[in-house]
Order: C-alpha cells, then structure tokens, then sequence
C-alpha cells in the first residue's frame, strides 16, 4: 500500500473545452475534453489506479483486492460513494436537476445525487444558475420550461475562482460558460435535464429533456443567497478550510507556500483523495516495511510523488502520517462520521 496517482476516464460532452488537458495535465485524445473523472468506480467512468509505470488497475477491482484501502466508514454503503470529476464548461451546460437517494432507488435503481462546486477558473463575467428567485408551482415550472423562459425564474450568481457551492439533490441548476470547476458527488451519474438551449449534438439531434422526472424531484421552494455556499466551517484552521460535509463526502482545501509542509494522518476510517488544482508540490510518505529478500529485517522506505496540477491520488485508509508540500492549493475529500 501507498500512494498512487490516478488516470481519469474522460467525457468529449459538447460543452467542453480545451483547459483539462491543457492547463490540468488530464490526458486524453477526446476533443472537446469536457469532463475527467479522477476518482470514479461508476460503470459510465471508471479511473485507474497506477500501481508501477505499467501497471494500471480499473479502482473497483483495486478495492475488491484491498477492500481495506476504502477504509471502514465505506462499509456502511452498498457502493463505493464518491465521485470526483474536473469539468471544462467552456459552453454553458443544460439547466437540470438530480434525485435524492429514496427517487433514485426506486425509479433507477441507483445513487441520489448531492454534490459540491470548487470554482477553479472562471472567464470575466461567469455566472451558475442555482435555484429559485421565489417559491413556483409546478405548473407555473411546466410552463416556463415549456416556453423556454425558465432561466427567468433563477438565481443568476456571478462567480469567482475559488467559491464553493454546495448542491442538494433536488436543486435546479447549471454551471455557466466560462467556468472550470472540481465536483465532488456521491457516485451517481442521474441527470434530469429541462433546458438546454435548443443545442444539437454531433448527429443533428436536440438532446433528451426528462422534464416529468425533473418536475418530480426538484425543489420548487426560493433558495436563499445564504445557502448557497457549503453548510459548516469555512473559516482557515491550520492553513485547511473545511468546505463541505454530509454523509457521501468530506471536502476541504489546503493553501501552501513554498516551502511550507502540511502532515495529516490517514487513519483506518477512511481513504484520502488529494488534487492538487493549483501549482506544484509533492506528497511524502514514510514507513516501515520488510525486505522479502532480507528475511524478516525491516527497513524504512520514504515515498515521494512529485504533483502537477490536475494531479489526483489515492491514498488507502491506514496509510499512517502524509506530508504535503508545493506552492499551491490542494484539494482533500474522505469519508467521516
């Protein structure tokens, strides 16, 4: 056990850009490179784990090999419950709208979907829609949608490199032009989409809508400003700000400079996932390990993996005290209590 870097499945979505692969070191020959899924077991997107130069694992059979390595707090759940994506909204995606658990379980036979937004890079003028300006009725919804003014009826937020937006299931949505963002969800690949431009994909074709299901989970009431950042902490501790906290996911941000050095330790409870989405670094790991050669003596090894950005790692519950070093912004999400 270590630390592994992984390779991201990626999605060519017509709403993509060029930013993953050029300025996030995702490698892929789709174009336009519109999503890179860094930490995915999902069946639509599975990343690899590299366990040497050669070697490459899909990450479910990683688990299934080291079912410890998620750690004992993914017990509870019948999947692995997290997903992380990089997404290049270099177009502005469909207004759409994700179940919760129960919806998604009974009529997909799936995950809900809650997520999180960590806005990485944004053009001058980028907005997201997030919400309802006021409460509507589904018939009034029905019939914006059906008159393509539903836009009207949203909160309409400009946004800055660096905002988090925390998204319940059930909250109609959409990320703006302009925007590069790191989306943290359960793992779940459900989307209800009710506007969408009038867009055509490669085949001349307007993309499916799902107004009926969307018009079953959405949360019609009016979202507060107030709540659309993430619940809990946000304030610094330590250089780490918590960002968001629910029962799928954990995700907080590290700022380093040069030189400086944050330790956190990796107990049994939970696997750590850690991004670097800006500047360079490396991560260090030092432990005690026998030499099958040398019989039963047991040695100390210390593993350095140098990052660039974009870079995504896995590092398995129990993997004991990991240095992180860099001048830049690191991204951490795990599983808690």
């Amino acid at each position: 056990m270590g630390i592994y870097l992984m390779e991201a499945a990626t999605k060519d979505y017509l709403w993509g850009g060029e930013r993953l692969r050029e300025e996030y070191h995702v490698s892929s020959e789709k174009s336009p490179l519109a999503e890179a899924w860094l930490l995915s077991c999902h069946k639509d997107g599975e990343s690899k784990i590299l366990l040497s130069n050669s070697v490459k694992l899909p990450l479910s059979s990683f688990l299934q090999e080291n079912p410890k390595s998620e750690g004992d707090m993914g017990k509870k759940f019948p999947v692995f419950p997290m997903l992380i994506k990089l997404i290049d909204a270099k177009l502005p995606l469909s207004v759409q709208v994700h179940p919760d658990d129960q919806y998604a379980a009974l009529q997909e036979g799936s995950l809900g979907k809650t997520e999180v937004w960590v806005v990485l890079e944004r053009e001058e003028g980028a907005f997201l829609y997030y919400g309802f300006k006021r409460e509507y009725s589904k018939e009034e919804i029905r019939k914006a949608i059906e008159g393509h003014f539903l836009t009207e009826y949203l909160n309409k937020i400009p946004v800055d490199k660096g905002d988090v937006f925390f998204i319940p299931a059930g909250t109609v949505h959409a990320i703006g032009a302009g925007i590069c963002i790191a989306e943290i969800q359960e793992n779940s690949n459900l989307t209800y989409r009710v506007y969408d431009y009038g867009r055509k994909d490669k085949d001349g074709r307007e993309r499916e809508l799902h107004i009926e299901k969307a018009l079953s989970v959405m949360n019609c009431k009016k979202t507060e400003i107030r709540d659309l950042t993430s619940p809990g902490p946000v304030l610094p501790e330590n250089g780490v700000e918590r960002l968001a906290s629910c029962p799928y996911f954990t995700v907080e941000r590290c700022s380093l400079k040069e030189g400086e050095c944050h330790k956190r330790v990796v107990g049994k409870e939970s696997f750590l996932s850690a991004i670097l989405i800006d500047g360079s670094g490396k991560i260090v790991r030092k432990t005690e390990g026998k030499r099958m050669e040398e019989g039963s003596s047991l040695e100390k090894y210390t593993q350095e993996m140098i990052a660039e950005k974009g870079n995504s790692f896995f590092i398995p519950a129990g993997s004991g005290e990991v240095e992180f070093y860099g001048a830049g912004n690191w991204l951490f999400s795990f599983l808690e209590k």
